[in-house]
């Protein structure tokens, strides 16, 4: 199970010199998780909603493994090694209110205009400390609508900032709607990018979200830094009566607000 991950890992730390070494969180077979439990990772907090959670090996779903992945053998060899965990309940504010025929709710699910964040119920929260990179592994049922929600605003992420995938390298964010919702199960990953201390809520609304985990890859700003240095060294350069001129030109010039002798 833990390779699964691993290889996520190996393989995001490709993405290139702005990117640090991932880390990831995968659920543990036979725990139960706790409402409120908190799991932690180097530069990520993971907090589970207030509910009990119960970690199992899933069926066989080979298109979960291709999606983190693992080459056609491997997924073959470790199609019945990952772990889902799930929930209890559907989520919901856990605010209770009376219907009109006095039915006494216990809570409303999670709308964008209400902005009512999930507070009972199978929902999960992730705190990373540094901008970057988040993976987590799903498995979302059709017409479920799935929500990544900043709390600091109580909104959502937009669909176009949102990427699920299936079925190894296939896309499934063609069928993700202006609705938040699918066509079809998803059994994969949603990815995006978060920024440091913000907290993300991760559910979906009807449903008990299943979740494996997630790989987070810190960005590195010495990548920002590297950026500044090349922008600056392709700045424009101009001599002293204010022409513009290019690196042939020899004499006094100004860039970046700087003179230097150019030779």
């Amino acid at each position: 199970m833990k390779k699964i991950f691993t290889l996520i890992a190996m393989a995001l730390m490709a993405v290139g010199a702005n990117a640090q070494t991932p880390e990831s969180f995968i659920p543990t077979v036979g725990t139960t998780y706790t409402g409120l439990q908190e799991v932690s990772t180097t530069n990520c907090k993971l907090v589970f909603g207030d509910d009990t959670y119960s970690a199992a090996v899933a069926k066989s779903h080979k298109a979960y493994i291709k999606s983190i992945g693992l080459s056609t053998t491997e997924a073959e060899e470790g199609k019945d090694r990952y772990v889902l965990v799930s929930g209890k309940s559907n989520p919901n504010d856990n605010i209770p209110y009376t219907k009109e025929d006095g039915t006494q709710i216990s809570g409303s699910a999670y709308s964008p205009d209400k902005k009512n964040l999930p507070a009972k119920g199978a929902y999960y929260t992730l705190t990373p400390s540094k901008a970057g990179k988040m993976i987590v592994g799903i498995i979302l049922n059709p017409d479920k609508a799935f929500y990544i929600v900043k709390k600091s605003t109580c909104e959502p992420l937009a669909i176009s900032d949102v990427t699920l995938t299936q079925d190894g390298d296939t896309p499934a964010s063609e069928t993700y709607n202006e609705n938040y919702t699918t066509a079809t199960k998803v059994t994969g990953t949603a990815s995006f990018d978060v920024v440091a201390n913000e907290t993300y809520y991760v559910f979906c609304n009807g449903s008990k979200l299943g979740f494996f985990g997630y790989v987070f890859t810190p960005s590195s700003t010495d990548g920002i830094a590297g950026v500044k240095v090349a922008t600056e060294q392709n700045a424009p350069a101009y001599n002293l009566a204010g022409q513009k001129v290019d690196k042939s030109y020899k004499g006094v010039v100004i860039q970046n607000g700087k003179k230097m002798i150019q030779k």
